[in-house]
């Protein structure tokens, strides 16, 4: 799917060109060994609808493959894990996801970026505890081995910032309040 605000429609009949987005054949035969990541991990919807929805171009990066199905998926899977802690008064998970990329310097077909890094912070209150719970994660975009086992560690939401802050924006604001628990 594209979105059709970012590439208006053009007066004469064409073949649109998506020059503002991504589209399948950015990612075919690329030399980056990249596959397309989710920004929103389809494990983390709530039922099958939500997830099919998460399979679009606009919800994805290129991301190394290994990275992609090793130890991002594994994070994506223990997140959701933590966030199924966190119910409301409806016995329904709710959690609040932030998931980014920071910008590399390389690009499929001069067009799309390949992020130097992945990051994703979450917050939720978890009620059987009584207490915020809220842990961030981020790692380099790179080719990894199988046998490496690679973990991405959890982090505070702090330290996160401070990465953000001196890899590639200044003075983020993850979420409207700073939460900083444990």
């Amino acid at each position: 799917m594209i979105e059709s605000e970012l590439d208006p429609p053009v007066a004469e009949m064409t073949v649109r060109t998506c020059a503002n987005q991504a589209i399948n054949e950015d990612y075919s035969n690329n030399t980056y060994n990249v596959n397309r990541g989710h920004l929103f991990p389809c494990c983390h919807a709530a039922d099958v609808i939500t997830a099919e929805s998460t399979f679009t171009l606009t919800n994805t990066v290129p991301q190394k493959k290994s990275f992609n199905e090793l130890s991002w998926n594994r994070m994506e899977y223990e997140t959701k894990n933590i966030m199924n802690t966190c119910k409301n008064n409806n016995n329904k998970v709710e959690a609040y996801v932030l998931t980014g990329a920071v910008p590399g310097n390389s690009k499929l077909k001069d067009k799309v970026n390949i992020p130097s890094y992945m990051w994703m912070a979450f917050c939720c209150y978890n009620r059987s505890e009584n207490k915020w719970v809220s842990q961030a994660y981020w790692a380099q975009n790179i080719e990894e081995e199988k046998s490496e086992n690679k973990i991405i560690h959890k982090d505070s939401l702090q330290k996160l910032k401070q990465f953000l802050d001196e890899t590639w924006v200044r003075n983020v604001q993850l979420f409207k309040e700073d939460y900083t628990y444990e």
